[in-house]
């Protein structure tokens, strides 16, 4: 090195720091704003009547509950609740909790438990009233998701 040379080392000063963090702002907030990338994952639960046979008086055609694609679930809650409480107040009308490996599943037929899943009560499916509200809860791990529908009879 000769002497009398100095070396200058580039700098980035204050207005440098302050363009670049305006544009990475730029370009952040709408990503958030605009993308679903950072909020949390819920299932998307749907219920559909199937007239496989002819409800008795009072009882409700078979429920088959649908998830917008395939899931190991981990729990699963059916609650009957009234209209004018929180889904959270009602009776469980039936329980499943995970057992082992589970399989992935994208749907379910009410009362009969998926694969991986065991009644957590020991006590089969109550047999669903026409008319009456229900609320289904499932989990997948940390994900989950939630439908309120109302049982539908033969008459119907």
């Amino acid at each position: 090195m000769r002497r009398g040379v100095k070396i200058v080392q580039p700098t980035v000063n204050r207005k440098t720091w302050g363009i670049i963090l305006l544009l990475v702002a730029a370009v952040a907030v709408p990503m958030y704003r605009l993308t679903d990338w950072f909020s949390p994952k819920a299932i998307q639960v749907s219920v559909s009547f199937r007239p496989l046979r002819q409800a008795e008086p009072g009882a409700a055609l078979p429920v088959v509950v649908g998830l917008d694609q395939d899931y190991e679930l981990s729990s699963l809650v059916v609650s009957e609740v009234q209209p004018e409480k929180a889904p959270a107040s009602g009776h469980v009308v039936w329980r499943l909790e995970k057992q082992g490996k589970g399989a992935f599943t994208r749907g379910f037929l009410y009362g009969q438990p998926p694969e991986g899943l065991q009644l957590a009560a020991k006590a089969p499916a109550e047999p669903l009233k026409a008319g009456a509200s229900y609320v289904v809860q499932v989990a997948a791990g940390k994900v989950m998701g939630s439908t309120i529908f109302q049982a539908r009879g033969s008459e119907e």
